[in-house]
């Protein structure tokens, strides 16, 4: 789980963003104006609400009503992407034609093969291509990781990683499968990236089970990602009350997480237990949006792949698709 030095300061990079979501006005706007080195200098919407909002929150930013017409901007050189998840790879394509850099909100991909197809085109072209997991930038997070790299658990043996909470709008992209919308895209995904972050590795072969509406949305998720060391067992949910925990299980000892996703909501609690002997470190809720776009800027300036970068969008991505699979196949068992 490492997070790349941001370095000397730079000339802030020239950041468009293509939608105005709430993630994007609510969370990266923001974030952007607490740090020197990205500048929102153009936003895209589609007009209406949605643009008024775009120009409250980024009043200097320039706005445009079509995507096309920023990508097509010289000064812009790299996209943030918060647009539903099944717009995503379309738009990182579209974005990577135009030689622009880019941030996309999670997940990626629903698929393995689609997020290779982005991942190729970037390297073709040397640009940069980032994930927004930001709650791998969090302090808790990168804590996390030195406790385990340095073995303070032994060898890792089971994960088990829960987020869930009840989506009532029906008009919410987040649940509405025709847009790629479900729990395992929503807050599943989350628990992929934690899980494959702890054993370190890539599993083999995924299992699930779901619940899935009559779009094609899965509203509850059961899964399992069988490692060659042990086992991660993914629980995810939009029509549940929330829920947001991670226990990770070692040889020697274990670690429980009571927000290990959204500590910068309201800061986390970690508790290491290690031969009958406790202890709790807590975190608070820091600023990992702007950990985020930091560690963007200072890959593209120093030309070094991010810290949650193609490798991770591949393993995630393909992880994702497999237990899609699998549920979709009533629990069938799925290699990756």
């Amino acid at each position: 789980m490492p997070q790349g030095d941001s370095g000397a300061p730079h000339e802030p990079l020239h950041l468009g963003i293509l939608g105005a979501a709430s993630i994007a006005i609510g969370g990266i706007i923001p974030a952007a104006s607490r740090t020197d080195n990205v500048e929102v200098a153009a936003v895209a919407t589609r007009g209406g609400k949605k643009s008024r909002e775009a120009g409250e929150a980024a009043p200097e930013a320039e706005l445009f009503e079509d995507y096309d017409s920023l990508l097509e901007k010289a000064n812009i050189e790299a996209v943030y992407i918060p647009l539903p998840n099944s717009m995503h790879v379309e738009w990182a394509l579209k974005a990577i034609e135009a030689g622009k850099h880019i941030l996309c909100e999670k997940p990626f991909a629903l698929d393995g093969e689609e997020a290779a197809g982005a991942v190729e085109a970037a390297e073709r072209s040397g640009l940069t291509l980032m994930e927004g997991f930001m709650f791998r930038l969090h302090p808790q997070t990168q804590r996390l990781g030195e406790l385990l790299s340095g073995g303070a658990l032994g060898r890792v043996r089971q994960v088990v990683a829960e987020f869930g909470h009840r989506l009532d709008d029906p008009a919410d992209v987040r649940g509405i499968g025709s847009l790629g919308g479900g729990s395992l895209g929503d807050v599943g995904c989350y628990c992929i990236s934690a899980i494959r972050a702890s054993f370190g590795s890539e599993p083999r072969r995924a299992s699930a089970f779901a619940s899935f509406d009559e779009e094609g949305a899965d509203r509850e998720l059961a899964g399992v990602l069988e490692f060659e060391e042990g086992f991660g067992v993914v629980s995810s949910s939009i029509s549940s009350a929330r829920r947001e925990r991670m226990e990770i299980v070692g040889e020697e000892g274990r670690i429980s997480l009571d927000a290990p996703f959204r500590a910068d909501k309201a800061g986390g609690t970690m508790e290491i237990t290690r031969g009958g002997e406790s202890s709790t470190e807590s975190f608070e809720g820091a600023d990992p949006y702007r950990a985020e776009l930091e560690e963007f800027a200072a890959a593209i300036r120093e030309g070094r792949e991010p810290a949650v970068g193609p490798s991770e969008i591949l393993g995630n991505a393909r992880a994702i698709g497999a237990l899609l699979r699998s549920a979709q196949s009533n629990g069938g068992t799925v290699d990756l």
